[in-house]
C-alpha cells in the first residue's frame, strides 16, 4: 500500500512510497484524514511527544470505512479512530483516564498514524461515526471535538454561565458550539470574526471590565498570563496548549486571594468521545473547511496550513 513516510524531520523529507500492509486490529480503508498542528509539528520535528518508530507514517486524525467485522464493528461501517494508546492496566486506566495511561501515548506519535491507504486498528480505539455527521466533521472529531468537549467538562459549568473561549481555530469553533448546546453564555476573543454570523459575540478587544466564569484558552505564554484577570472570582481557566509559548507568570496572590482555578486538559476519554458522538448526532455542527487536498499533495497542504485565514485542511484518499 501507499503511505507517506518521513526518514528524518522536515517537510522536505516527505516521501510517498510502498509499505506493508498493517495488522494486529480491524482493516480500515482511509477516507479522509485531518491536518493539524499536532500532524505539522510532528512533520516539522516540534512536538513535545517521542515520535516512535522512525521512519514514521505521521497523522493522528483519520476517519475510514472498515473492511471486515469486529464484535461492535462491522464491516462497511464509517469510523473514526481514538487516538490514545493505552494499556488497560494502569492507575489512569483503571480510574477511566486511559488518555493519560502512564505506558501510552498518541496513535500516530507512538505507534505509525494514518497517512496511508490501510490502518489496521484494536477495535476499542474505534468508534462508530453516527449516519448524521458528514464526513469532514467525522474527521474532525478525534482531535478538534473531543479536545473542546474534555475542557468544557473539566470547567464543570453551570447552565447559563459565561464563558470566554480564546480563538476560533478548529477546536475554538467546536468549543463554542459544545458550549452553545449546554446552554453556556458564550463569548470569543479572536482577530477573526468568523462566529459573529451566529449571533455570537467576538471580541478584538476584551473590556477590561469583562468578567466570565469559565475561561477557556489554549494559546499559551502571555496571553494565557492576561486571561487571568478575565476570569471572575471562583471561576476557573481551562488550558490545553503552547502555541505562543510553554511558559508565564502569573499573579498568585490573584489566584489564592479570589479562589481561581488554573487547570489543565488534554484529549479526552473514550467515555468522553462516547458522550461526544451522542451530541453530535444530535445537534447540527458548521465547521469550516479551508481547503481539500489529495493526500499524496501533503507539501502543497503543508506549506498552505500556516497560510491559510480560517478553516480545516482536509486530506483525501
Amino acid at each position: 500500500m501507499k503511505a507517506v513516510v518521513i526518514n528524518n524531520f522536515g517537510t522536505e523529507n516527505l516521501e510517498i512510497r510502498d509499505v506493508d500492509e498493517p495488522s494486529g486490529g480491524i482493516k480500515v480503508m482511509v477516507k479522509k484524514a485531518g491536518l493539524n498542528p499536532l500532524d505539522y509539528n510532528l512533520i516539522a520535528g516540534k512536538v513535545v511527544y517521542g515520535v516512535s518508530p522512525m521512519p514514521h507514517i505521521p497523522g493522528s486524525e483519520i476517519m475510514g470505512i472498515a473492511m471486515e467485522d469486529g464484535k461492535n464493528i462491522k464491516k462497511g461501517d464509517r469510523v473514526i479512530v481514538y487516538n490514545r494508546i493505552f494499556d488497560g492496566s494502569c492507575e489512569m486506566c483503571i480510574s477511566g483516564n486511559e488518555h493519560l495511561c502512564y505506558n501510552g501515548g498518541i496513535w500516530g506519535v507512538v505507534t505509525n498514524g494514518g497517512y496511508s491507504e490501510y490502518i489496521s486498528v484494536d477495535e476499542k480505539n474505534l468508534f462508530k461515526v453516527p449516519d448524521v455527521i458528514d464526513d469532514n466533521t467525522a474527521v474532525s472529531i478525534g482531535i478538534g471535538a473531543l479536545t473542546a468537549y474534555r475542557a468544557i467538562k473539566m470547567a464543570r459549568p453551570a447552565p447559563g454561565s459565561k464563558i470566554l473561549v480564546y480563538g476560533a481555530g478548529n477546536t475554538g469553533i467546536f468549543t463554542v458550539q459544545i458550549a452553545r448546546i449546554m446552554g453556556l453564555d458564550v463569548y470569543v476573543y479572536s482577530r477573526k470574526n468568523e462566529l459573529g454570523k451566529f449571533g455570537i459575540t467576538v471580541f478584538n478587544k476584551i473590556p477590561d471590565d469583562f468578567q466570565a466564569d469559565t475561561v477557556i484558552n489554549p494559546l499559551g505564554n502571555g496571553l494565557l498570563s492576561e486571561s487571568l484577570k478575565y476570569v471572575k472570582r471562583r471561576g476557573k481557566l481551562i488550558t490545553y496548549g503552547v502555541l505562543t509559548g510553554r511558559n508565564f507568570e502569573a499573579d498568585i496572590a490573584d489566584i489564592y486571594t479570589n479562589e481561581k482555578q488554573i487547570i489543565g486538559s488534554t484529549g479526552g476519554t473514550r467515555q468522553d468521545l462516547y458522550e461526544l458522538l451522542k451530541i453530535m448526532s444530535l445537534n447540527r455542527f458548521y465547521l469550516p473547511v479551508y481547503m481539500e487536498y489529495s493526500l499524496w499533495n501533503i507539501k502543497k497542504a503543508l506549506e498552505d496550513f500556516t497560510n491559510r485565514e480560517t478553516g480545516r485542511i482536509i486530506l483525501n484518499l
